[in-house]
């Protein structure tokens, strides 16, 4: 190309979008075994004295009888609640705050009352989950995190474009899998790529990302296929 603008043109054109966006869900209803693999424990016991519900991190391995003070509060753990009452349910919620995404969690009690468990950057929260999880290829190409999670994922030197013809196998079977994703999966979410051939070591250069629902990321099963998508690409 004979200038910069005709090259931005041309890439421009043989940028390949898959797009859908409907209402992102503000609230999730998630089984206790969530909480664990985020690296909770759902307890139930005293907080300052009164009766509470409310969480812990694992790895401190709370148990009946522990008493400790955490930001001036003090808990008293009579219960690591393993099965969740019928009549009890527990959800979280993706909100922006202080500019940046952030994840709540809430125990709904009888009353359906809600407590909240805990607030925590979204960001912090999904690369904890997806290191718990082995999900490598997430952390690998996680960009930033709001009521949507951005993955980016670059090889190899930028040029010029390839057109749809172009495209190796693999690279139209992700296009197409990750269409699915969205479309099927999670019903919001924006998936481009740019492809510019293979390097001298016959290995694909290109760019790509990926936003999804930040919501439902916190369904495993569709954090794993996303990562298996990215791991396929990047092989």
């Amino acid at each position: 190309m004979s200038t910069e603008f005709e090259r931005k043109h041309h890439n421009a054109l043989n940028t390949f979008v898959r797009e859908k966006w409907d209402v992102i869900p503000e609230e999730m209803e998630v089984k206790l075994k969530s909480l664990k693999a985020w690296g909770f424990d759902l307890i139930s016991g005293l907080r300052d004295g009164k009766a509470a519900v409310f969480v812990a991190p694992r790895e401190k391995g709370r148990s009946a009888g522990d008493v400790y003070e955490e930001e001036g509060e003090t808990f008293e753990v009579q219960e690591v609640i393993k099965r969740l009452p019928r009549n009890e349910r527990l959800t979280i919620q993706v909100t922006l705050q202080e500019r940046r995404g952030v994840v709540q969690a809430f125990h709904h009690g009888p009353d359906g009352e809600p407590t909240l468990l805990f607030t925590l950057p979204a960001g912090e929260l999904l690369l904890a989950y997806f290191k718990k999880h082995r999900l490598h290829h997430l952390i690998q190409a996680f960009h930033s995190s709001g009521l949507t999670t951005e993955f980016i994922l670059k090889r190899g030197e930028e040029g010029l474009a390839r057109d749809f013809d172009q495209l190796p196998p693999k690279m139209r079977r992700l296009l197409r899998e990750a269409w699915a994703t969205i479309r099927k999966e999670v019903d919001s979410g924006r998936f481009t790529l740019v492809y510019f051939g293979e390097d001298k070591d016959h290995k694909p250069r290109f760019v790509l990302s990926w936003l999804l629902p930040t919501i439902q990321l916190f369904h495993v099963d569709v954090a794993e296929k996303a990562d298996k998508l990215l791991g396929a690409v990047a092989a």
